[in-house]
C-alpha cells in the first residue's frame, strides 16, 4: 500500500506542477496579446472610506436570471472576516444562512457562478474566498429558473475580473485528549481573466486511527487495542478545471478531478493470531464534467454533462475458527457505479406584459446509473449487476403581475407568481411528476413575501431496491424494549418492494431590511411537509417499532434480540412542520494603522494608485489580477475589517410518524424515535459572531439542541438524551498586514490560523431511567474525538504588480 501511495503522490505532483506551468505560461501570453484595461471600469471594489458600486437601477454583473433579489449579500470584506481558505470552508461557515426546510435530506446548496449554471461543485469548491467578489444566497424558488427542483437555496458566486495567484497551505489536528492526529496539505493555483480561468488543486491529507483503549470505553471482554474508534485514512486528490470563451457570447467550461481514499480499521481480537482483525476499504474515484453556456436573442441557454466512476474494493478479516480448527477466508467485496448525465436549459423572456417580462424556462435530461458488484461472505459468492434510465423534463414560467417601476396592478408594489412542471421516466420505476406554484410580494421594498406549494414524486435509488443481501455479525444496538445494549447479527441490502413516495411542501417566506444603511437582515420561514409512503431507513429497535415490523426482528428464548433486518422500508405517513427564523447583522470596520509594505508604484505616479490606497476596480491594472503580495494588494484588498453577528432558531413545531396503520403515532418530538440517537430537538439556535480588523481575525459560532426523551412503554426503557451545547473558535491573523512585516518580507500573503472545535468538550449525556449510562451511549463512542486543535499556515503567492503599458495609465493629476 505505501508502494502505491508513492506512486500516486509523484504522478499527482508531476502532473500539478505541469499544469501550474501551463496556467502560468497562457496566461503571461493572454497579457502580451490583450491591452491591460484601464483602472476603476469594475463595480463595487471597497478602497478605505471609498466604495464605487453600480448605480441602483443596473443591473450588477454576474447577477442572476430575472428580477430575483437576494437574501443576503457577502462582498469581500465580509468573505475575508470569515478566515476561511476555500468555497467548501466557506459554505461550511454560512451554514445557518443556507439552511432550508424544504429538502428531503439537507444537503448542499444550489451553485452559480456569475449568475450562470455549473457542471457540479467540483467546478468551485477548490476556489480561494479572495477571487471572490460577492456571494448572493436566494430563495430556493430561483433554483427552477436554472433547471432545478426548488428544494434548496441558491448560492451565486462573482468571481473577479482578473487573479492569478498560488495558494499553498498544510494543517494539523489534534484531539485535545490525546491519541489521534490529522494532517493535510492543498496545493493550489488559479487564473482569471474575464470568462477564462484555469485552476489545478491538489490535495493530500492522513489520518491517524483512534483505538477504545485511548478513551474510556468499556467493553467485555477487553479487546479495546484491538478496535478503533476511528480508522487509519489516507487520501489524495487531484481537481482541474479550465474555462475559456468560444466567442459570440459563449464560454465553455471543462473540469476532471480524481481521488483515492485508503482506510484501515480494527474490528477486534483474533484469537487465532492474538492480533486484531482488519477492515481495509479502497475507494477511487473519477470525475469529467463540462458546460457550455451562451445567448441568444435575448434567450439565455445551458448545456451541462457529468461522467462519475467510483470504485470501492473492502476487504474484511474473519476470526479463526476453534471449533472447526480452519482458518477461514476473509470477506471481500467491490461494487463499481458509473454514471452519466446530460442536461440542457433554456430561459428568457417569452412576452412582455406592462409590469414586465415573463420568464420561462425549460429543461431536458437524460441520466444513466449502473452498479455492478460482487462479494465473497462465508463462502457464499453473491453478484450484483443494477441499471437505470431517467428522462426528464421541466417547465418554468415567472409572470409579473405589479411593479412599482413598470406599472401592471397599482398600488401593490411587486408581485409575481410562478408555476412549475416536471416529469420523469425511470426505466425500472415508471413515470413520476411534480408540480408547482408560488407567489412573491413586495408591498414594500424593505419587505418581501414568498408563499409556495410543491406536489412531488421521488423514487428509492437503484441501491435501495436492489443492493445484495448482507449480513454484519456483532453490531452493537440498544434494544430499547429490555433497556440493554446487546450485539446482534445484522440484515442489510435493498427492499424490491420498496414504493415511490409523494411529498406535499406548502412554504411561507418573510424577509426584512428595515434600513436602508445598515447591513441588517430578518429572516422567516416556515414550512409544512406530509410524506406518503415514506422512503426510510429502517428504525431503532423500539416496541412501538417492532410491534410495527415483526418479521424484522429475531429474539432467542430468552427473550434476547438476536437479529434486526434493516433493509429501507415505506412509512405509512411522516407529517413536519418547522419555522426557521433569525437575523444577519454586518458593518464595516476601518483599520487603525497602515498596511506595512509600501505599494510598488510611486504615490501620484502616472498610472499608479492615488493617495488613499489605489484606483478601484476588481483587479488593478497591468492585467496581472492582484497587486503585489505586500504593495497594492495589501492596499485595496485588506483596506478594512468587519464584525458579523447572526443567530437563527429552529422551532419544530410537528414531527410524526405513522408507521403502519394501525399502529400508534409516533411523536419524534416528545417520547419517539426511529433512530438510536434519539427523537428529534424541538428547539435548535445557531449563534455567529465574528470581528476582523488590521489583518486579524476571531470568530465564534455556537449551537444549541434541545435534549429529548425516548419511551420504551409499559414493559421498556426509557432514555433521556440531555441538551448539547458546544462552540468553536477561530483565530487568524494576516501575517504580512503586521508591522513585524517589514523587517520579513516572507510574510507577505501569509496567514496563520488556529481553530478550535467543541471548545468545552460537550458531549450529549445519555441515561436510562435509574441514571445509569447504558454501554452503547458511552461518550467515547458518541463523539471519540471530543475537543480538537487545529493549527494551519497558508500562503498566498502572488504576482508582483507591473506597470501598465503607457496607452493604458491614467493621466497624472
Amino acid at each position: 500500500m505505501i508502494r502505491r501511495q508513492g506512486a500516486r503522490c509523484a504522478v499527482l505532483f508531476a502532473t500539478t506542477a505541469i499544469s501550474l506551468g501551463l496556467s502560468t505560461a497562457a496566461h503571461a501570453q493572454a497579457r502580451t496579446q490583450a491591452p491591460a484595461p484601464e483602472p476603476g471600469l469594475d463595480e463595487g471594489y471597497e478602497v478605505d472610506e471609498l466604495v464605487v458600486t453600480a448605480a441602483r437601477d443596473v443591473v450588477p454583473r454576474g447577477s442572476v436570471v430575472g428580477e430575483a433579489q437576494p437574501e443576503m449579500t457577502f462582498d469581500q470584506r465580509e468573505i475575508r472576516a470569515l478566515g476561511v481558505s476555500s468555497v467548501a470552508e466557506l459554505l461550511t461557515a454560512l451554514e445557518p444562512q443556507l439552511a432550508s426546510g424544504r429538502g428531503r435530506a439537507g444537503g448542499r446548496p444550489i451553485m452559480l457562478v456569475n449568475g450562470q449554471r455549473i457542471s457540479s461543485f467540483r467546478e468551485i469548491r477548490d476556489l480561494p474566498p479572495e477571487a471572490i467578489v460577492r456571494l448572493e444566497i436566494l430563495p430556493e424558488e430561483v433554483a427552477l429558473r436554472y433547471g432545478y427542483r426548488a428544494d434548496q437555496r441558491v448560492v451565486n458566486f462573482v468571481l473577479r475580473r482578473r487573479f492569478r495567484a498560488i495558494t499553498a497551505e498544510a494543517g494539523v489536528k489534534l484531539p485535545t485528549a490525546g491519541g489521534q492526529a490529522a494532517y493535510d496539505a492543498t496545493l493550489d493555483g488559479l487564473v482569471i481573466r474575464d470568462d477564462a480561468r484555469q485552476q489545478v488543486d491538489l490535495k493530500a491529507s492522513l489520518q491517524t486511527p483512534l483505538l477504545e483503549s485511548e478513551r474510556n470505553v468499556v467493553r467485555t471482554p477487553d479487546e479495546t487495542a484491538f478496535r478503533t474508534l476511528l480508522p487509519r485514512q489516507e487520501s489524495l486528490s487531484l481537481n482541474g478545471v479550465y474555462a475559456r470563451p468560444l466567442g459570440e457570447g459563449v464560454a465553455a467550461t471543462l473540469n476532471g478531478s480524481l481521488e483515492w481514499t485508503d482506510s484501515t480499521g480494527r474490528l477486534g481480537l483474533n484469537a487465532g493470531t492474538r492480533d486484531a482483525l482488519r477492515r481495509l476499504t479502497d475507494t477511487d474515484t473519477a470525475h469529467l464534467g463540462g458546460t457550455v453556456n451562451g445567448a441568444r436573442s435575448g434567450w439565455r441557454w445551458s448545456l451541462t454533462g457529468n461522467a462519475d466512476w467510483t470504485d470501492t474494493q473492502t476487504t474484511t478479516e474473519v476470526a479463526y475458527d476453534p471449533v472447526a480448527g480452519v482458518w477461514r477466508a476473509p470477506n471481500t467485496s467491490r461494487s463499481t457505479v458509473t454514471s452519466a448525465d446530460v442536461q440542457g436549459l433554456v430561459n428568457g423572456t417569452l412576452v412582455t406584459l406592462p409590469a414586465g417580462g415573463v420568464n420561462a424556462g425549460f429543461t431536458v435530461a437524460a441520466g444513466t446509473q449502473r452498479v455492478e458488484g460482487e462479494s465473497f461472505r462465508s463462502g457464499v459468492v453473491r453478484d450484483t449487476d443494477l441499471d437505470r434510465q431517467t428522462v426528464t423534463a421541466q417547465a418554468n414560467l415567472d409572470v409579473p403581475l405589479a411593479s412599482r417601476k413598470r406599472g401592471g396592478i397599482g398600488g401593490i408594489g411587486d408581485l409575481s407568481v410562478n408555476v412549475n412542471a416536471n416529469v420523469e421516466n425511470y426505466s425500472d420505476f415508471g413515470t413520476l411528476w411534480t408540480l408547482g406554484g408560488g407567489l412573491t410580494w413586495s408591498p414594500i421594498e424593505p419587505v418581501r413575501l414568498i408563499a409556495s406549494i410543491t406536489d412531488e414524486d421521488g423514487a428509492p435509488s437503484i441501491q435501495q431496491l436492489g443492493d445484495p443481501e448482507t449480513v454484519t455479525p456483532n453490531v452493537r444496538v440498544f434494544d430499547f424494549t429490555t433497556g440493554q445494549t446487546v450485539e446482534v447479527t445484522q440484515v442489510s441490502g435493498g427492499n424490491p418492494g420498496l414504493s415511490a413516495d409523494n411529498r406535499r411542501v406548502v412554504k411561507l417566506g418573510l424577509t426584512l431590511k428595515p434600513f436602508d444603511e445598515t447591513d441588517f437582515v430578518i429572516r422567516a420561514d416556515y414550512t409544512r411537509t406530509r410524506t406518503e409512503d415514506e422512503i426510510a431507513s429502517f428504525p431503532a429497535a423500539t416496541p412501538q417499532v417492532e410491534a410495527a415490523f415483526p418479521d424484522r426482528f429475531v429474539r432467542d428464548a430468552a427473550g434476547r434480540l438476536v437479529q434486526v433486518d434493516v433493509r429501507p422500508v415505506n412509512f405509512a405517513r411522516h407529517d413536519e412542520q418547522q419555522l426557521r427564523w433569525g437575523f444577519n447583522y454586518s458593518r464595516p470596520l476601518k483599520n487603525t494603522r497602515p498596511p506595512p509594505f509600501a505599494p510598488q508604484w510611486p504615490q501620484g505616479a502616472p498610472g499608479g494608485p492615488p493617495p488613499e490606497g489605489g484606483p478601484p476596480g476588481e483587479g488593478g491594472a497591468g492585467g496581472g489580477g492582484f497587486g503585489g503580495p505586500g504593495g497594492g494588494f495589501a492596499r485595496r484588498n485588506f483596506a478594512g475589517g468587519n464584525l458579523q453577528f447572526a443567530v437563527f432558531h429552529t422551532w419544530r413545531i410537528e414531527d410524526e410518524v405513522l408507521i403502519r396503520p394501525g399502529v400508534p403515532v409516533l411523536d419524534l418530538l416528545d417520547g419517539a424515535a426511529l433512530s438510536q440517537g434519539g427523537g428529534t430537538s424541538r428547539h435548535q439556535v445557531d449563534v455567529q459572531t465574528g470581528v476582523s480588523r488590521n489583518g486579524l481575525g476571531a470568530r465564534l459560532n455556537g449551537r444549541w439542541q434541545e435534549g429529548t426523551t425516548v419511551n420504551g412503554g409499559p414493559s421498556g426503557e426509557s432514555l433521556r438524551f440531555s441538551d448539547l451545547t458546544t462552540f468553536d473558535l477561530r483565530l487568524f491573523a494576516d501575517l504580512g498586514l503586521q508591522p513585524m512585516a517589514r523587517e520579513h518580507p516572507w510574510m507577505r500573503g501569509a496567514r496563520v490560523t488556529l481553530a478550535v472545535d467543541n471548545i468545552f468538550d460537550e458531549v450529549r449525556d445519555v441515561r436510562d431511567a435509574g441514571g445509569t449510562v447504558p454501554l452503547s451511549y458511552q461518550p467515547d463512542l458518541i463523539d471519540p474525538q471530543g475537543r480538537t486543535i487545529r493549527l494551519s499556515f497558508r500562503k498566498l503567492f502572488l504576482p508582483r504588480l507591473a506597470a501598465p503599458p503607457p496607452e493604458t495609465r491614467r493621466p497624472a493629476a
